[in-house]
């Protein structure tokens, strides 16, 4: 399937790109919404660890010119570093959600829709695999990976059933294994192993600390005026997202202050407006049904 960018107009409005702007893609993926960036005339700045990536960055270079387009094969945790060298950003996303290719490819491991290795790594040359996971973890390692990263309803269950099918090489062992836990697939009906493949595939690529990190760094990125677009997939990563951007908002700071008769603390972004998918893209694009889209503006330094 081709990759369509989520959310694609609400994120340009969001984002704003530019001429004479800087926009970090830096979750550059198939380097859909970059395109898009580059067409409104902005300068940006891709991130992205997959090998494939950068395979597609290299053909946009090539095709925009390095003056437009610079691709860096690092984590997007990394940002402060890139940033040391490209300067500051006018705009930041981060696509917290995999690409469609990725998807597609049995061989990347993602998906339980065609057999392929136990892989699921976004940098598929470095790091533990799935399989080294769902065939190495105790199972009150294995619930607790399944409770925490994919908010499976009954963890426990399903940890025992993939220590009893051990050893599992695909992922079509993996899904049947929960399947047998749980209950058969049925077409039009969510598949009963896709809280368990989300949870590895954030355990894989450490996605939740690689997101607080990514975060902790958007203050020394982001310059004055410029603004912070999230995509999220599922509810945990939505929530980090979500108590980040009340943390550090106006509003929040404000109230918090008054409930706790102190003075108002810096606040340095403005919360906007959160989005949704609307059904008709939904309708055209069904990986973009749990799509949430935040953002913050930075403010000026010292605001009170």
């Amino acid at each position: 399937m081709e990759h369509v960018p989520v959310l694609l107009e609400a994120t340009l409005s969001m984002i704003q790109p530019a001429p004479g702007r800087t926009v970090y893609d830096a979750t550059f993926g198939r380097g859909g919404h970059t395109r898009a960036f580059l067409e409104k005339g902005a300068r940006v700045v891709a991130l992205d660890v997959d090998p494939a990536a950068e395979v597609e960055a290299k053909r946009l270079e090539a095709e925009v010119g390095a003056d437009r387009f610079h691709f860096h094969r690092v984590n997007f945790s990394e940002m402060e570093s890139v940033m040391k060298q490209e300067g500051p950003a006018d705009g930041i996303l981060l696509d917290l959600g995999i690409s469609s290719p990725q998807v597609d490819q049995a061989e990347r491991g993602f998906s339980f829709q065609q057999s392929g290795p136990l892989d699921m790594r976004m940098d598929s040359t470095q790091g533990t695999t799935a399989a080294d996971l769902v065939n190495n973890l105790s199972e009150p390692e294995l619930r607790n990976l399944l409770r925490d990263g994919g908010e499976d309803r009954d963890p426990g269950k399903i940890a025992r059933a993939i220590v009893r099918a051990r050893p599992l090489a695909t992922t079509v062992d993996l899904a049947t294994a929960v399947c047998r836990a749980t209950r058969p697939a049925h077409p039009g009906i969510k598949h009963p192993a896709t809280r368990t493949f989300l949870a590895l595939r954030r355990a894989v690529n450490r996605e939740g600390e690689v997101l607080q990190q990514a975060l902790a760094a958007v203050p020394k990125v982001l310059r004055t005026g410029g603004r912070l677009a999230v995509l999220t997939y599922h509810s945990a990563e939505d929530r980090v997202v979500k108590h980040w951007i009340r943390a550090h908002a106006e509003e929040e700071k404000r109230e918090m202050g008054m409930a706790f008769g102190q003075p108002n603390p810096e606040r340095w972004v403005k919360a906007l407006e959160e989005e949704v998918p609307s059904e008709d893209e939904i309708a055209k694009n069904p990986r973009a049904r749990s799509a949430r889209l935040r953002g913050a503006e930075r403010l000026p330094e010292g605001s009170k």
